[in-house]
């Protein structure tokens, strides 16, 4: 199956990186939870480690829903819903193993982005765990140039560009309502409002692969685990 987006010089990477977790950590008869799955892309890439797991796909766009259940047939089951208004999603399977989710969370608005977690967190196995690949906001002007150098390097080493921007206000002026990614520091406040543990798993250029879980409860006081 080809990637329905491609063109990202370090999305192939990231995408085998966050398939590689879970079919790693899974158990036979996990459920995963993908929270806007397009037409199953990340689901295919694990199948090519793991065919004893149950999917779960959310998205709004009912074409891609419909290659997604034409493909994977009654391995999967694949809803129709939109991610700004989790609460009127209804799934079909109780709490998930893992909850993913791969470059849509920039299209949300910051409040709506924290709901979502939220929702989440709430459909949740105990011992589960939130796998969030998405563009991280880039909110320091005076390292921008860093991010510059970075942007250039990758092109280098993968004949393709991330993204590019003159200066910081033409970064920022690029964003809008489809394209409105998060601080890390949003979303490691988010989650930990929400009771959960986080962390940085993988990082490349400003996309990033975060992880969540619930809090051990033999976790030292103050410490993330």
């Amino acid at each position: 199956m080809k990637d329905p987006i491609g063109g990202h010089p370090t999305r192939g990477e990231q995408l085998d990186v966050l398939a590689g977790i879970v079919a790693d950590l899974a158990r036979p008869g996990d459920i995963v939870l993908d929270l806007g799955c397009g037409t199953g892309y990340l689901e295919h890439l694990v199948e090519q480690h793991r065919r004893d797991l149950s999917f779960v796909g959310v998205d709004r766009k009912g074409e891609s829903l419909d290659q997604a259940r034409a493909r994977f047939g009654d391995r999967g089951d694949f809803v129709e819903g939109d991610l700004a208004d989790p609460d009127a999603i209804v799934l079909p399977v109780g709490r998930a193993r893992f909850v993913v989710s791969a470059l849509t969370f920039h299209d949300l608005a910051d409040d709506r982005k924290r709901a979502l977690l939220e929702w989440a967190r709430d459909r949740l196995a105990a011992d589960g765990m939130i796998l969030l690949y998405d563009r991280i906001r880039l909110a320091e002007p005076a390292l921008f140039p860093a991010q510059q150098a970075i942007w250039r390097r990758i092109e280098r080493v993968h004949g393709a560009a991330m993204r590019s921007a003159d200066d910081f206000a033409a970064y920022e002026a690029d964003l809008s309502d489809s394209n409105r990614p998060a601080r890390l520091a949003d979303y490691l406040a988010w989650f930990a409002e929400l009771g959960l543990a986080s962390q940085v798993l993988h990082l490349h250029g400003n996309v990033a692969l975060i992880g969540a879980a619930p809090r051990r409860r033999d976790a030292a006081p103050g410490r993330a685990t």
